[in-house]
């Protein structure tokens, strides 16, 4: 007997919201952030880094032992979650997260080293030469509990990441938001850019191609 024919259901992607944080800027949805901004000095990543932590007032500990890399992470994702509304308390087990990055944790794997070489004191920095550490920090802030990963590359392609993020919601019917996006931070330069990508309603927003037009644009200026 022939099987009836289903049609599956096409998957459309929405960019929801995203931040961007460059050595000197803090945007969020296109909109600067001047009281973050005027905590940034430009050229001393971690003091700056430091400095945005502790004006946001969160309570998570481990933050001190993060290598530069995580710590940028850490904050983009909180700016990000915080200006979305996300409880850090609730459980998100229909929440993934993905993030792309070239150095990775090499900025840790240095500083690994010269402990090794006992050139440098440092009990816990095994635990920072992993690239996927900063998830695991994001993902244990937030409650992320669905699929994760980090993807290094000889820098970022924007076409992949979209690939990546559409594929993953359409085989995980159980996730419904990405956080997802690029990290670099390493000798004095940092760039993040972080998104939350959702499975787009019947109707798509009438101004959504401009928007996702611009979060393109602003994706080409990473570098």
């Amino acid at each position: 007997m022939l099987q009836p024919f289903i049609q599956k259901k096409r998957i459309i992607m929405l960019i929801k919201s995203f931040c961007r944080i460059t050595n000197q800027s803090i945007v969020l949805d296109r909109a600067r952030r001047p009281e973050l901004e005027k905590l940034m000095m430009g050229n001393h990543v971690v003091e700056d880094l430091d400095r945005i932590f502790l004006f946001l007032k969160v309570d998570f500990p481990s933050y001190k032992n993060m290598d530069d890399y995580s710590k940028l992470g850490f904050i983009t994702a909180e700016l990000l979650m915080r200006h979305n509304g996300y409880d850090p308390s609730v459980s998100k087990p229909d929440m993934g997260l993905f993030i792309y990055s070239r150095s990775g944790c090499l900025g840790a794997d240095y500083n690994l080293v010269r402990v090794m070489e006992g050139l440098h004191a440092d009990d816990q920095a095994y635990k920072r030469s992993i690239p996927n550490a900063v998830c695991s920090d994001i993902a244990l802030r937030h409650n992320i509990q669905g699929e994760m990963g980090i993807f290094l590359s000889d820098g970022f392609i924007y076409e992949q990441f979209f690939r990546t993020c559409f594929g993953t919601l359409e085989t995980e019917p159980s996730l419904n938001t990405l956080l997802a996006g690029y990290l670099e931070c390493y000798g004095g330069y940092a760039s993040s850019l972080l998104c939350l990508l959702t499975r787009s309603p019947e109707h798509p927003p009438m101004d959504y191609d401009l928007r996702e037009e611009r979060f393109c644009i602003d994706l080409l200026r990473i570098y």
